[in-house]
């Protein structure tokens, strides 16, 4: 494989300890979910830990300003509005973790439900979550660089995000 790798056992732990480096600086009520490829056992992904913060509607900006404490720079929504992305700044603890993607989002946002209901989906329908593992291999055997791969892999996500979402709401 060229852009992704196997699915490890220690990325779930690598998210927890992620978490846990998190709740000494968030207030309290924030939830943190691991989310992505990452978060679904024995899917290949790319070795990068997809985390999301919920926090209540209105709350953003401590939020961001307990993040920036804890050693995050704060990139903005980097167009996908309801969601803020974060990074490691270079000479922080934060940056000694695995590598993660750190996102806030308000309790119902659209792209949290998404993220959410992408990882639910595929831990409830194994069969999906193998189908999306093959087009994730074909994928990254036929890309020539990390962002065709990723380019490449987007028709895949939003046909299983579209079912995730079809999903959640017959579940209601």
């Amino acid at each position: 494989m060229n852009f992704i790798s196997e699915y490890k056992k220690c990325w779930s732990n690598d998210f927890n300890e992620i978490a846990r480096f998190l709740e000494i600086y968030l207030p309290h009520g924030v939830q943190i979910h691991h989310v992505g490829s990452t978060s679904v056992p024995g899917m290949i992904a790319k070795d990068i830990i997809d985390v999301d913060i919920e926090c209540s509607g209105g709350s953003m900006d401590q939020v961001v300003a307990h993040l920036a404490e804890a050693g995050y720079e704060h990139m903005g929504n980097q167009g996908i509005p309801t969601r803020e992305a974060f990074r490691p700044r270079d000479d922080s603890t934060a940056s000694r973790l695995r590598p993660h993607h750190l996102y806030a989002c308000e309790t119902g946002s659209p792209e949290l439900r998404r993220h959410l209901a992408f990882r639910d989906f595929l831990l409830a329908n194994p069969h999906r979550a193998e189908w999306l593992a093959a087009e994730k291999f074909r994928v990254d055997n036929n890309a020539k660089s990390r962002d065709e791969y990723i380019d490449n892999k987007a028709a895949s996500y939003e046909i299983i995000v579209s079912e995730a979402i079809c999903w959640l709401a017959n579940l209601r």
